[in-house]
């Protein structure tokens, strides 16, 4: 059975300076969904690999709640992986501990305690089934939310995505669980989509 993660583009818009703006309104970055965020590695978590940001995150420890990423796409695209990751592998033992520091507050979250609770696992993924993370694409982003679409490939080289979405709580991105009601189920995939943030390239 394939493992997904279960919790499982429209840019921000930038007003352009008019005549007569200031300099520090010229200067302000424009916000890139396609650009890949730079890593500095990949760490398993529970048998599956995720990237860690340089700097845009997470700045917690891999065997914590992951925590602590930027506030742009980047930091979104990074969040969306590690945290759907981190929570849909975890142990009978630590979800409990997870849940509330990954995922934002909400009838998702409650809903996924409850179904979680009904089920044993034991943080430990096959690698006969493991996926390999590709990268991920934004259905929509805005500084307050995202949707994310994490793009993933399995040992029989076939090719599934499963949607994630992120909510800035704060000062960090947090899983917006769905409810059963409203979940987008992992979709197949016959190719890789052609505007995916490549990772692949950066495994070390």
């Amino acid at each position: 059975m394939r493992v997904l993660a279960c919790v499982s583009v429209a840019a921000a818009a930038l007003v352009l300076a008019g005549c007569g703006s200031s300099p520090e309104e010229n200067d302000v970055p424009e916000v890139s969904l396609t650009a890949a965020p730079e890593i500095s590695s990949w760490s398993s978590l529970n048998g599956i690999s995720v990237p860690i940001g340089v700097a845009d995150g997470p700045r917690s420890g891999i065997w914590e709640p992951l925590t602590g990423f930027s506030h742009t796409p980047q930091g979104a695209g990074l969040a969306a992986i590690g945290q759907s990751v981190q929570l849909s592998t975890a142990s009978d033992t630590s979800w409990s501990k997870v849940l509330p520091v990954v995922a934002a507050p909400g009838e998702g979250r409650d809903a996924f305690a409850v179904n979680r609770a009904l089920i044993t696992a034991t943080g430990s993924i096959d690698p006969s089934v493991a996926p390999s993370i590709l990268g991920y694409r934004f259905e929509n982003y805005s500084e307050n939310n995202a949707a994310v679409d994490v793009v993933q490939r399995f040992p029989d080289d076939s090719l599934a995505s499963t949607r994630t979405n992120v909510v800035w709580v704060e000062t960090d991105w947090k899983l917006d669980l769905p409810t059963p009601e409203n979940a987008v189920g992992a979709k197949e995939l016959t190719e890789i989509p052609s505007d995916m943030v490549d990772l692949e390239g950066t495994r070390k």
